[in-house]
């Protein structure tokens, strides 16, 4: 497996100010943390930042991240980090922090930049890389990602909470030969058409096939789910997982770069669901479904109802853009479409489109939103997708 590499760089700001542009390395987890601290105090949630343990682990996995710090002297002052996955080829950029005593300087786009160079290069490890970028931030912010080459494909409400629930954008960065192989003509739900054209716009997918497709109301009553135990699994969840993914039995079980913390369970051990679950904020993605054969909307619903008794505040889902039946029964399950991710997974030479939709246990909160010329139209046409369903529901018990 490739060493993620970064070469280092010296920077001279304005006034003069030297910084260095570095690989982190374990020795600097406490100025990293502190920097975070002093940012955020106690409410960043991304388990990297907030755990130290999982922190520790990320700055010595040289295979699957890259932590790029700004040093000022013997301090850090900034400090990004990319995930990847070797095998889509896939990067993340997440968790880019700034002393205050050194904004406005774009230190963020140059340590993006050298990790672009890194990981988007002729020999690097990347075709793709996304990041999930706070409508809060100033435009600026989403102005210098856009010089990077970055491009909004959709939009997260109410996806994490620092101090209030904020709504993120959704941006890929791609390399030369992201489209090349990527699968033509996805076949989609009929309410996914809009949000699809809006991408399409920007980087000419090209058609789609749409389908529309009328479902009946969910089956009733809905599945008890619980917690599954530790101890019955004493190879760990994502080994479960695994299991069933090798056993061709795991629905929803792409979503790179998230591993399983919670698995939910029937009585009858036929369903399993796994979830990346952060508590403190109340964030959770679904990232792989045994289904037993029951309906899938039957099952949708059930586990939006386990999540929502958990705590959850947010549930997201990728499904396939190639299955416009999941898509409906999706979106049946008030899970609304939210983001396209184009060209995403890597499968036998192809790379294949798949949509995010997202579920929201907690009202909509769109005040304060900084929302650029490049984002407004997704969060609209969520809006029209929210409401749309909800009229959908009153129509039908009217």
């Amino acid at each position: 497996m490739l060493e993620l590499h970064l070469e280092t760089q010296e920077l001279t700001l304005e006034g003069g100010v030297q910084v260095i542009i570095r690989a982190a390395g374990l020795e600097d987890l406490p100025q990293i943390k502190q920097l975070y601290w002093n940012t955020y105090g106690d409410t960043y949630t991304i388990p990297e930042i907030a755990d130290p343990v999982k922190m520790a682990e990320a700055l010595v996995d040289h295979h699957n991240y890259l932590w790029i710090v700004s040093q000022c002297g013997e301090e850090i002052v900034g400090s990004v980090v990319f995930a990847v996955d070797p095998y889509h080829h896939l990067g993340k950029a997440f968790s880019g922090v700034i002393a205050a005593s050194m904004r406005g300087h774009k230190l963020i786009y140059a340590m993006m930049k050298e990790g672009h160079k890194a990981l988007l290069g002729p020999e690097g490890p990347c075709a793709l890389i996304y990041a999930m970028v706070r409508t809060f931030v100033s435009p600026s912010f989403h102005q210098h990602l856009k010089e990077l080459g970055y491009i909004d494909t959709g939009i997260f409400p109410n996806v994490r909470k620092l101090r209030d629930y904020e709504t993120h954008s959704f941006k890929i960065c791609s390399g030369p030969q992201a489209f090349q192989s990527r699968r033509p003509l996805p076949r989609i739900f009929n309410q996914v058409q809009t949000m699809y054209r809006l991408v399409d716009r920007l980087l000419h997918l090209g058609p789609a096939i749409m389908k529309s497709i009328e479902l009946p109301p969910c089956p009733q009553p809905l599945l008890e789910l619980e917690v599954a135990q530790p101890s019955d699994y004493p190879q760990g969840i994502e080994a479960e997982r695994e299991r069933l993914r090798q056993e061709g039995r795991l629905r929803f079980g792409f979503c790179p770069l998230l591993e399983p913390n919670l698995m939910l369970i029937n009585p009858e051990k036929t369903v399993r669901a796994f979830f990346n679950f952060q508590e403190v904020d109340g964030h959770a993605t679904m990232v792989g479904l045994e289904t037993g054969n029951y309906d899938m909307v039957l099952l949708l619903e059930s586990v939006a109802q386990a999540c929502e008794r958990l705590q959850a505040k947010y549930l997201e889902v990728l499904a396939s853009a190639y299955d416009p039946m999941i898509q409906a029964q999706l979106w049946q399950a008030y899970f609304i479409p939210c983001a396209w991710f184009p060209a995403a997974r890597l499968d036998q030479g192809q790379r294949l489109d798949y949509m995010f939709a997202s579920r929201s246990f907690v009202p909509l909160n769109f005040k304060g939103l900084k929302l650029t010329e490049d984002c407004k139209p997704y969060l609209l046409e969520f809006f029209k997708l929210y409401t749309a369903r909800l009229w959908e529901e009153l129509v039908t018990n009217a």
